[in-house]
């Protein structure tokens, strides 16, 4: 190229800060869990070619589900993951380059319940208010909530939101209720709310299946991270058949 007087074009320079979205395939939830980046949040690409940046070695499935990514105050990236369709753990592991991990973690989120029946979607946040990590999920128990015992495929898909928190991921608080609405719910992803108050936002899906079908998106306003809650919104999301979300604020946009 040069012998011809032509030149290579010059790569882009890359932004200072970017957005990351940590993600898996449901059909290949043993391989582990993926990266994919964005300069603006809205068109991402995918990162390492494509290929799984940690593959799970734990819990009672080995999978790694719905795989959560969050940095630290401390520079240390915490992710943390569903690691079976039924069981009563969640995964965790640190890193602090994203191309070296830590041994993976079991933490042991509902063994105190014995009928417990799964841990699915855990996230986590860094509440600075209170300097501590909350971990959240959804789970169901069999017995609570009989109002909503039959919504979704029988008694045993009966979810709520349920946490604990920790400062050093080596002990955690009792696991406690999150948040009841009185409606079957999964996917909780919170958000802080950006309009000058001291609020957060979460983001469900209403898993409802029965009497009538829900399985939409909605949200719920707190004071904190961990409540109180206001009433849950209409369904943002309609009657489209979503869950997954995760929420983010750029130029005055969510």
């Amino acid at each position: 190229l040069l012998a011809s007087g032509l030149r290579a074009a010059e790569p882009a320079p890359l932004p200072e800060t970017c957005y990351l979205f940590a993600y898996f395939y449901h059909d290949r939830e043993g391989e582990g869990f993926r990266l994919a980046w964005s300069p603006d949040g809205r068109k991402f690409e995918m990162l390492n070619e494509g290929r799984t940046c940690l593959k799970p070695t734990i819990g009672e499935g080995k999978v790694m589900r719905d795989p959560c990514l969050t940095l630290g105050p401390d520079g240390v990236w915490h992710l943390v993951w569903t690691t079976a369709w039924s069981g009563r753990t969640i995964g965790h592991a640190t890193s602090k380059d994203l191309i070296h991990w830590s041994e993976q973690q079991v933490i042991p989120v509902m063994m105190h319940e014995a009928e417990a029946q799964n841990c699915w979607a855990p996230e986590l946040i860094w509440d600075a208010a209170k300097q501590h990590y909350l971990i959240f999920w959804s789970s169901t128990v069999l017995g609570r909530f009989p109002e909503t015992a039959n919504s979704n495929n029988g008694p045993t898909r009966n979810h709520r939101i349920y946490a604990t928190t920790t400062k050093d991921f080596v002990t955690f608080t009792p696991t406690k209720l999150l948040y009841d609405g009185g409606f079957n719910v999964i996917d909780a992803n919170l958000i802080p709310a950006a309009d000058g108050t001291n609020d957060w936002l979460m983001f469900v899906k209403d898993e409802t299946l029965a009497p009538v079908t829900q399985k939409n998106i909605r949200m719920i306003r707190g004071r904190s991270p961990e409540g109180p809650w206001d009433a849950v919104s209409a369904p943002l999301t309609g009657n489209y058949w979503a869950e997954g979300p995760t929420a983010l604020f750029k130029d005055g946009q969510w």
